[in-house]
């Protein structure tokens, strides 16, 4: 490869054969460029007399911020595309991890230059981390397909593959209706609403559409006293007990029995969500041995009351 300084501007930004890398934090390199300069340059390959980024999106964007021209880049000297691309994959390899997003693009690009689908699971997806097989393939390149809009939800909000998984089963539409209700939630409760309006979809035989425009859900949707957490938190209550309704019945026995236990703020009884493993847990704090003893006395004395027993008896079984 030769070194070269270019002009920013001759670089062909809309030729993005080689990237897969589209969203990133600038802040970092930023301060790095300033204080050292640009340690790394991009490398770019020339193709019908246009300069082409093969690598170094980030490195790219970090100097046009700063206005740093002419460039220094590297110009790799490759007429095969597939082999400029696997220059791009392995350079970035060396020295950091892929996140999600990056997974998907690479493999949606690597399809279209390995069109042996068995080839390319067995000699790609170990080297990202992905399980060997073809409808892990089929995931990740359902992945790259999703709206611009969504990946940048996605990498924000770090989302895990078991939700993506789960968004991936909505259509474009369907997908804008649940935008409102993933950006508050946490990952654990992203999963929960998106498998819950799944499960209630198949169940009842009806469209995400209709559910959210049940006569309970519309109005926290178009109440403007609550804020967007309070919307989504609201919704995945109400979801939780439209899919497990009798647990849902015993969490409400399970609150009203603990309110008149009386229980004081030292110690704790707590369930799962929705009962759905049966089980409590109950937690003291303490400082000292003679606190150890009171709790130990105050929790012995709760076997004997009744609404304690009442409790056990509203438990379903494990």
């Amino acid at each position: 490869m030769n070194l070269r300084q270019i002009s920013l501007d001759v670089i062909d930004l809309k030729d993005e054969r080689f990237r897969f890398s589209y969203h990133f934090d600038l802040d970092r390199l930023l301060l790095s460029v300033k204080e050292i300069g640009l340690v790394n340059p991009p490398v770019v390959i020339n193709r019908e007399s246009r300069f082409i980024l093969v690598t170094g999106w980030k490195r790219f964007f970090t100097c046009l911020e700063l206005s740093l021209t002419p460039l220094p880049v590297f110009i790799l000297e490759q007429d095969d595309d597939f082999k400029a691309f696997l220059f791009s994959l392995y350079e970035n390899l060396t020295h950091r991890d892929f996140d999600l997003l990056e997974k998907a693009e690479i493999l949606r690009l690597l399809k279209g230059f390995i069109k042996d689908e068995k080839q390319l699971v067995k000699d790609y997806l170990p080297l990202l981390g992905i399980p060997a097989t073809l409808p892990y393939l089929d995931l990740y390149v359902k992945i790259s397909q999703l709206e611009s809009r969504w990946k940048k939800v996605i990498y924000e909000k770090k989302m895990s593959l078991a939700s993506v998984e789960l968004l991936t089963e909505f259509d474009v539409l369907e997908r804008e209706l649940l935008l409102p209700l993933i950006l508050p939630l946490s990952q654990n409760k992203q999963k929960q609403i998106l498998d819950d309006l799944i499960q209630i979809s198949r169940k009842e035989e009806i469209s995400l559409k209709k559910i959210l425009a049940t006569q309970e859900i519309q109005p926290v949707l178009k109440s403007e006293k609550l804020t967007p957490l309070q919307k989504a938190e609201k919704i995945h209550i109400l979801l939780r007990k439209e899919r497990y309704p009798s647990l849902s019945a015993w969490k409400e026995s399970f609150d009203a029995s603990l309110k008149r236990a009386c229980l004081s703020k030292e110690v704790t009884v707590e369930s799962s969500s929705f009962f759905e493993n049966g089980e409590f847990s109950v937690s003291f704090s303490l400082r000292d041995k003679e606190e150890f003893s009171k709790r130990l006395a105050k929790l012995e004395k709760l076997i004997s009351d009744e609404a304690l027993i009442s409790l056990f008896k509203r438990l379903p079984d494990g």
